[in-house]
């Protein structure tokens, strides 16, 4: 596939987030991240910035969360926020984020 200049401005990816549950056992769940795609300036300036603050900049949706009753959460600021709000969860999408960057797919 020939690579394109002209690229959408989102992209989604696929977010595992790893949480300890009473046990001590790891349980694992996933969802889907938008981020906006940002140029190399931007890049650097995120850099410098505290992950939390990078997500609320480069998060444009996500899907496949759902609440306490089973019911999909729709995206907006106070899900957003809520999400973020979780250590594990928050990790997790800032390597995804830094992962799509940096770093090509890699083959098993």
């Amino acid at each position: 596939m020939a690579f394109k200049l002209a690229l959408t401005p989102t992209y989604r990816t696929k977010v595992t987030v790893e949480i300890p549950n009473e046990a001590g056992r790891i349980e694992k769940s996933d969802f889907t991240v938008e981020f906006k795609r940002v140029n190399m300036d931007r890049v650097e300036e995120l850099r410098k910035l505290p992950q939390l603050d990078v997500l609320r900049d480069v998060v444009a949706g996500f899907s496949g969360l759902f609440d306490e009753t089973g019911s999909e959460v729709t995206f907006n600021q106070a899900h957003l926020d809520a999400l973020l709000a979780i250590p594990h969860a928050l990790f997790a999408m800032a390597d995804a984020f830094w992962t799509s960057i940096y770093k090509a797919k890699e083959k098993n």
